[in-house]
């Protein structure tokens, strides 16, 4: 085969793997509703027995087909090789806390937004439609998640284990931004970063001294002033994360310090940072990062905070422009200055991507306020 009939191949079995899912979900889901109710708790048994898989793995895929069959427009989307498992079982979370009639709104939206969109930004898109739908779901879902905080001890080979923690999206970024910043105030040694980060956690959670000042630690929010001063319920933007309840972004901003940014009307995405107290190049990069959210490689999540920025054409000294800047974690920095992907950038934080193969991806900017809606 040539290389795009090995990509076309790929993308077909893809949509197979997408199929089968559907298909197994279904007859799990039969099994079920043939199952007498008292032998229901023990139905992991039976399908772990006949699959060669512990009970609990059983109970995990039989629970998935359940929350599957429970809307057959999500597992037909599935079963027509649309949308991956993860994307279908993520619809059907989503729109556990609407109402029938909103869920069936929303239902439609996301089936047909996530053919083109990866998880976290599908995630962010039915977060987003859900505040505007009915705020108080959004935040009694996210009351009700704040429950669930833990910390797991995970086991693992080679004399080695995982710990998990659980926190709101809040706490989780206070938490990393203070470890990867004194992190990267060790400099350089043998150690990888991710090493560092581990250590920098170890030390702190011992109670010992890091050996690197600490910095300030912040977290980057997005809402309309119309939110902060509580006449609306507009979802915040939480960078690296997403959308927040509102009155989680209103409990940030009391604290924070503030800074203007424009958003264009009709898009939402960021076009202007107000530059009160900084010098323009800093004002140019606020907006550059604003406007692109995370690094601009197809499907990478990286908080544009963390990030590069980057010209697409050589700086020829008068290209240091918003049109031509983008922001790129050092992964896919390296990867298009030094392998043959390529990058077009269009007005408005536009990036077209080409692979070695020559297949083309677009990555448009995310929207940090909500677009306005058309006559």
């Amino acid at each position: 085969m040539t290389p795009d009939e090995t990509l076309d191949a790929i993308e077909d079995a893809y949509r197979a793997v997408n199929r089968a899912h559907a298909v197994l979900a279904r007859c799990l889901a039969e099994l079920v509703v043939s199952t007498d109710f008292a032998e229901y708790p023990y139905l992991g048994d039976e399908v772990g027995a006949l699959l060669s898989i512990s009970s609990r793995k059983a109970s995990t895929l039989i629970n998935h087909a359940e929350n599957l069959a429970s809307r057959p427009a999500v597992l037909a989307a599935l079963e027509e090789g649309r949308i991956d498992q993860g994307k279908a079982l993520l619809i059907v979370d989503q729109l556990e806390p609407l109402t029938a009639v909103q869920a069936e709104i929303v239902e439609a939206v996301l089936i047909e937004y996530a053919r083109t969109h990866h998880y976290s930004r599908i995630r962010q898109h039915a977060q987003r439609l859900i505040a505007k739908l009915d705020p108080e779901a959004a935040a009694r879902r996210h009351e009700e998640k704040k429950r669930t905080r833990q910390v797991e001890k995970l086991n693992l080979d080679d004399a080695m284990c995982a710990l998990r923690f659980q926190f709101t999206a809040v706490q989780g970024a206070l938490v990393w931004d203070r470890i990867d910043r004194i992190a990267q105030g060790l400099g350089e040694d043998e150690r990888t970063m991710d090493q560092r980060r581990a250590d920098v956690a170890f030390d702190l959670l011992m109670g010992k001294e890091t050996g690197a000042p600490q910095g300030e630690v912040k977290v980057l929010v997005t809402l309309p002033a119309t939110t902060l001063m509580g006449m609306d319920q507009e979802p915040g933007m939480l960078a690296g994360y997403g959308p927040i309840p509102a009155d989680v972004a209103r409990d940030i901003a009391a604290g924070g310090t503030w800074k203007r940014i424009l958003t264009d009307p009709v898009t939402g995405v960021a076009v202007d940072v107000g530059r009160t107290n900084y010098r323009p190049s800093a004002a140019l990069a606020d907006l550059v990062r604003a406007r692109d959210v995370t690094c601009v490689a197809i499907g990478c999540r990286q908080p544009a905070h963390r990030c590069d920025l980057d010209h697409c054409e050589p700086f020829d000294g008068t290209n240091t422009i918003a049109d031509d800047l983008g922001a790129k974690c050092r992964r896919h920095h390296a990867m298009k200055h030094h392998t043959r992907w390529k990058r077009t950038q269009l007005p408005g934080g536009i990036h077209i991507w080409t692979t070695p193969m020559g297949r083309t991806y677009v990555r448009e900017p995310e929207p940090i306020a909500d677009p306005t809606p058309p006559f």
